[in-house]
């Protein structure tokens, strides 16, 4: 199978590295991801300016590439120069924290699994909790061991959005689950000021909040491996009909 794999958190993380290492010794992989950390980068796309993409040579096992744009200008990008021979699928991954609940919209990783779906690609994001450099070991097995599963379970209608727990927890099997909420005690470390101006650090950790019972936040919390469908339609179809309304009445 022709795989490109992307991330957001460069090239030569350990992840992207150690899932396409593993990938590489049956598939035909490409790799182009960031040339640095990108994480947190949602969708964005890089518009009116150039991207510079090199190749690593001698590095790697499979044809390896960084580019200075964001996780989805590499699924772009990549997908454009493999036009002429198209990868049947994209792998976002492997993230080095999980993206579950609120955080898949800030997520590189998942969105570029779903650039991929939106160019028609089928897609999976793939992200963990690494606890050691074994965790990453861990975690790709996990997957290897599933891969025919999330290729049967992968469609061009929708990005999967996979979490695999580490080994420390373990995976007591699959949910098919929607995304739940996840926010964070947002903090911002205020730095001496300097030429540019005051700076400004966002750190903070999860928090709990409450959840419905079938949702990634929950079932991954309980040991389970998730498995979310995620789409670019932001539409949410259930409020259309009192939208309507409300909109008739004010007119």
């Amino acid at each position: 199978m022709k795989i490109l794999i992307v991330n957001d958190d460069g090239y030569s993380s350990e992840g992207i590295v150690k899932l396409a290492t593993a990938l590489s010794a049956a598939h035909d992989v490409t790799v182009i991801a960031p040339v640095r950390c990108m994480s947190g980068m949602a969708h964005a796309m890089t518009f009116g300016k150039p991207i510079h993409l090199k190749e690593i040579t001698g590095k790697y096992q499979y044809k390896c590439f960084s580019l200075t744009g964001t996780p989805a200008d590499c699924v772009k990008l990549g997908a454009e120069l493999m036009s002429g021979d198209p990868p049947e699928l994209v792998i976002s991954g492997i993230n080095n924290e999980p993206n579950i609940g609120t955080t898949v919209v800030y997520s590189g990783t998942a969105n570029a699994a779903m650039e991929a779906n939106i160019l028609g690609i089928r897609s999976l994001a793939v992200s963990g909790n690494p606890d050691s450099h074994e965790d990453f070991d861990y975690i790709v097995s996990f997957f290897l061991e599933h891969f025919e599963y999330y290729l049967h379970l992968s469609s061009s209608d929708y990005a999967l959005n996979i979490n695999i727990n580490n080994e420390r927890i373990g995976n007591a099997g699959h949910k098919i689950t929607p995304i739940g909420n996840r926010l964070f005690s947002d903090i911002y470390l205020v730095g001496s000021p300097d030429e540019k101006g005051v700076p400004y650090t966002l750190v903070g950790n999860p928090i709990h909040i409450a959840n419905a019972d079938d949702c990634d936040v929950i079932w991954y919390g309980k040991g389970y491996a998730t498995i979310t469908p995620l789409t670019s339609n932001h539409t949410l179809h259930t409020a259309m009909t009192r939208l309507k309304s409300k909109a008739k009445k004010y007119l």
